[in-house]
């Protein structure tokens, strides 16, 4: 007995054409997508694919922020009013965000699916179906796939199930991408934190780092502004780093509650991150200030060191753009970065300063020790040579009263040759006495005093002198406050006086000297100028026996520096020859000024 003859299932003819359209179609997207290298290229290539392959004529990628919010990434065939409304309003309700949830492909039939299908597509009769499909991997969903139906028909089941491994190979494609993007960031971070780490450890130049880190910030985070401030007081911070419109100069000095800013003095108070993502809407945000500022967007992350708070970084952006939890992170390791430079440059400051301190302890103590020696040498000294000196002039007088008595004539005669022995016995004289004043230490009586009415004073006893010679003596009018300095008033005078006449001794009749007075910083300073001939460009008219003079001893400007030592200042020359010469007497102010007499001279 023959078995019944059984027949063998199969495809029909369309069914099979359909099948091979759906697998040219997924190789087309797949090789499309694959050769794709940003998410733009990968949507343009799979709705080209689709929609050439399957020959419809309207399709449209909704992809997911990180809020989990769609929006419209990539579309074809979609009214431009459609477009419009929805790049301006937003997307209306319809199935996507039920699809994006539940990962579940869904067919929109009518208007209680989608109340937008009369308005997708222009020049239809009547709406067209639409398939909403999930684009899902490993579970996790990243947008929706949406393709129009033609005219009049809807997507069979196992269209639907082809739509959505179509689907899945673009989500593929996407994660791809965005995992280059991710990896190739990550490289770059990492990079960029080396080569700031690498900088922390190969200087201690503070301003070279935080440039490092403005210019990481503006590369990975695309802070269009970045600004560093130094400081625990937001009522005074120091700008140490500018980058952006602002116009904050480095080395300024800002009261950030002046300035307006709350949300910079809360980060500091606070020692915690501030997120602006926009800051029109923005409650704390003070829109004056940002608006100055040119700023949409920033983050404003404290630099923390040892649990001790050294200042600010604000990054920000001109457009109003949230900031992923990502950036956070890597702001807050840029932020670590500056606070380790800035601390490292901090003790090595301190270090540098207490040896600094401690070197200038030996040498005062080594010239003290050595001025208490010549001191001693210079009264003995003082003693031996003065003593025959006054005997000498002494018996100068008498011989030429004698000779006067008994032979006149060669008494006139040899006048000029007595007047030459009496200076050079009285220029020694007084070498003498300067290299004993030299000597000894000064013993100062400080009090709190204005050099204002000091230069007056000087200008009041010097000028007849200046006059004699057809020399101006003038006061410069000061253009600021001066500050009130704590000072030995007679002994800066001497001062004073000393470089005054030198100047009136180095002008020709016709030459002018200035004096004049003013503050910078926490010192205040005396400035004596002349528009002489100015000084040898080598020559170091501080050390001792140096001169320009035919008869100078070369001691009166050691002294005048010695002075300014003991009050913990400084005198400064600057001259170039034929262009006069400039001398500053510098003085810390009565609140920094020392309170006892420094011995010896540095």
């Amino acid at each position: 007995m023959r078995e019944p003859t059984v027949p063998k299932l199969g495809l029909i003819p369309d069914e099979i054409g359909r099948r091979d359209r759906h697998i040219a179609t997924l190789d087309a997207v797949a090789a499309r997508v694959q050769s794709a290298d940003d998410e733009a290229a990968i949507l343009a290539a799979a709705l080209e694919e689709i929609l050439g392959q399957l020959g419809l004529t309207a399709a449209w990628f909704l992809l997911a922020e990180p809020d989990g919010h769609l929006v419209l990434a990539a579309s074809r065939g979609l009214s431009p009013a459609y477009l419009e409304r929805a790049r301006t309003s937003g997307l209306e309700p319809c199935l996507c965000p039920e699809v994006f949830a539940s990962g579940k492909a869904r067919q929109a039939r009518n208007t209680m699916d989608c109340p937008r299908m009369p308005h997708l597509i222009d020049g239809l009769e009547r709406p067209v179906a639409h398939a909403c499909i999930p684009l899902t991997v490993e579970g996790q969903s990243r947008g929706v796939l949406n393709v129009a139906a033609r005219p009049g028909q809807l997507f069979a089941d196992d269209e639907l199930r082809f739509l959505e491994v179509l689907g899945r190979q673009v989500c593929l494609g996407l994660d791809r991408t965005r995992h280059q993007r991710r990896q190739a960031r990550v490289a770059q971070q990492w990079q960029a934190m080396a080569t700031i780490s690498k900088a922390i450890g190969g200087t201690l130049d503070t301003a070279a780092v935080l440039r490092d880190v403005s210019s990481a910030a503006s590369d990975l985070l695309g802070a269009e502004q970045v600004y560093v401030f130094l400081g625990a007081d937001p009522k005074r911070v120091r700008v140490g780093h500018a980058s952006g419109p602002a116009g904050f100069d480095e080395g300024q000095s800002l009261d950030l509650e002046e300035l307006g800013w709350p949300l910079a003095c809360r980060a500091l108070q606070e020692r915690d991150t501030i997120r602006v993502d926009d800051s029109r809407s923005d409650p704390d945000v003070n829109r004056a200030v940002a608006d100055r500022l040119g700023i949409g967007s920033a983050l404003l992350t404290p630099l923390v060191a040892h649990d001790k708070v050294l200042g600010l970084i604000v990054l920000a952006r001109g457009t109003q753009a949230g900031w992923t939890e990502e950036q956070l992170d890597m702001a807050a390791a840029l932020a670590a970065q500056a606070a380790v430079a800035l601390e490292n440059a901090n003790l090595y400051g301190e270090a540098r300063d207490a040896y600094g301190e401690l070197r200038h302890a030996q040498t005062r103590m080594i010239v003290s020790e050595k001025m208490a020696m010549l001191g001693t040498f210079a009264s003995g000294l003082a003693h031996e040579v003065r003593n025959p000196l006054n005997s000498i002039a002494l018996q100068l007088s008498l011989l030429e009263r004698r000779m006067a008595r008994s032979a006149p004539k060669a008494a006139a005669e040899s006048r000029p040759l007595v007047l030459i022995i009496r200076e050079e016995l009285q220029r020694l004289d007084g070498l003498v006495g300067d290299f004993l004043q030299f000597a000894r230490t000064p013993r100062m009586g400080y009090e709190t005093g204005d050099l204002g009415v000091l230069a007056d004073e000087v200008v009041r006893l010097m000028e007849p002198e200046a006059t004699a010679v057809g020399v101006r003596l003038e006061r410069v009018a000061a253009t600021g406050p001066i500050p009130r300095v704590r000072l030995d008033a007679e002994r800066i005078k001497q001062v004073l006086i000393n470089l005054v006449r030198n100047a009136i001794e180095a002008l020709q009749p016709g030459g002018g000297v200035r004096i004049g007075v003013g503050a910078e910083g926490e010192r205040a300073w005396i400035r004596v100028e002349d528009d002489g001939p100015g000084l040898p460009g080598d020559l170091d008219v501080f050390q001792l026996f140096v001169t320009t003079k035919a008869k100078g001893t070369g001691l009166g400007l050691p002294i005048a520096q010695q002075i300014v030592d003991e009050h913990g200042g400084e005198i400064e020359v600057e001259s170039r020859p034929g262009n006069g010469t400039s001398f500053a007497v510098w003085l810390p102010r009565s609140d920094t000024a020392p309170t006892s007499p420094r011995k010896g001279k540095e």
